[in-house]
């Protein structure tokens, strides 16, 4: 069997994963598309011509290779979007992966899509029988401090081999100065918030509150599964949302822990809520511990945060501002988001567990990209092999 490996995410894990379908028997091609992949890939086969030669090129690879399996990390980059629609034409199975579902012990894995293009369904759910034992799960330690060396190696890679991959246009920034920049300045304001904002406790006592995750900046799902143009652009509308409607609570927009050495909201926020009189009602905090504010706020609204599938755990009310594929009834509230701040609907208990049981037996595979390389690529291959993918 032929399987193609096309982007991974940042490290080695796509270089261990191909070694251990190499070992099985596979034969595995990877592509190079950039200096860190190919900083990260052995054996790697070089694509670095224009965009518009990619078709032709990925088209002709996989027929003289008679691959019948791509695997793609991120299915809203433009070269896996042109991928996946080849693969549709020739037959040719499709999964891609994500950051799990289910933070943080589990990667996610999915036949032809995730997030927004995820094929999961309500009638899905509501037909199956759970199978999976929570006390399988093994439990994943942080690693921020590897990403932070993963990038500064991929971005380094991508600036000294620039020169052989100078069509290559990557889906954010690629600058191998402030990428890494952004992650050490992360690794500074981490512990500059802790001193400066306040503890989860002090935030919950002030009373009640609604609760806005944000996403990435630059994520795909604001791009490709919503009608925002930018991150701004839903936090302004939902301060002017809340503003609109005189309620009393307050509002705490929480920023995504990923996002934090990139971006700052601050004086947006702080701006908006002095225009509409709201300053003393509107806070913007970071490193929170957030199961205890999705379980003390009174609903969560998001564009398409997998942070809601938390706030079922917990029983909070979820408003979804995107297209997600948990927007379904039974688990977020399904009128406007007029009426879910005077009328939140929480999530159906039977249903909401029933849903968690479901995507622990589908597309959630126990591990990291960044660390336990073993167990995790031991449990993918696993589950691809269930599937009867390979």
């Amino acid at each position: 069997m032929s399987i193609m490996l096309l982007q991974g995410p940042l490290g080695p894990f796509f270089n261990k994963l191909q070694t251990s379908l190499e070992l099985e028997g596979y034969d595995v091609h990877r592509f190079a598309f950039n200096g860190g992949d190919q900083f990260y890939g052995h054996s790697a086969n070089i694509f670095n011509g224009k965009f518009s030669d990619w078709r032709k090129f990925f088209l002709k690879s996989i027929r003289d290779k008679q691959v019948s399996l791509v695997i793609a990390y991120g299915d809203c980059r433009a070269l896996h979007i042109e991928a996946k629609r080849i693969c549709q034409s020739e037959g040719v199975q499709y999964f891609a992966l994500e950051e799990g579902y289910l933070r943080p012990n589990y990667i996610t894995i999915e036949d032809g899509g995730v997030n927004g293009h995820s094929p999961i369904t309500r009638n899905g759910v509501l037909e199956y029988t759970p199978i999976h034992t929570p006390e399988d799960e093994m439990h994943v330690p942080g690693n921020f401090l590897r990403r932070i060396v993963y990038a500064i190696g991929y971005y380094g890679a991508g600036l000294i081999y620039r020169l052989r991959y100078s069509h290559y246009l990557h889906h954010r920034s690629f600058s191998a100065v402030y990428e890494p920049a952004c992650w050490i300045r992360a690794g500074f304001r981490k512990y500059l918030y802790k001193l400066t904002e306040p503890r989860t406790d002090a935030l919950v006592k002030k009373g009640d509150f609604f609760l806005v995750p944000l996403q990435v900046h630059n994520d795909a799902q604001i791009q490709f599964h919503s009608a925002y143009d930018e991150m701004e652009d839903f936090i302004v509308g939902v301060v002017e949302s809340f503003s609109y409607e005189k309620l009393s609570e307050r509002l705490i927009f929480k920023h995504h822990p990923m996002d934090r050495g990139h971006v700052n909201y601050s004086k947006l926020i702080a701006k908006k809520a002095q225009e509409l009189g709201l300053s003393d009602r509107v806070d913007y905090i970071h490193d929170q511990h957030l199961p205890t504010l999705l379980k003390h706020c009174k609903g969560v609204v998001t564009i398409s945060s997998t942070t809601a599938l938390q706030a079922f755990y917990h029983r909070a009310a979820v408003k979804v501002m995107g297209d997600a594929f948990f927007d379904m009834e039974g688990l977020t509230h399904q009128g406007d988001l007029s009426s879910f701040w005077h009328d939140p609907i929480k999530p159906d208990a039977i249903f909401s567990d029933q849903f968690k049981a479901y995507l622990l037996d589908h597309g959630q595979i126990n591990g990291s990209f960044y660390c336990q390389y073993s167990m995790t690529i031991r449990n993918l291959i696993s589950y691809l092999k269930k599937l009867k993918v390979i």
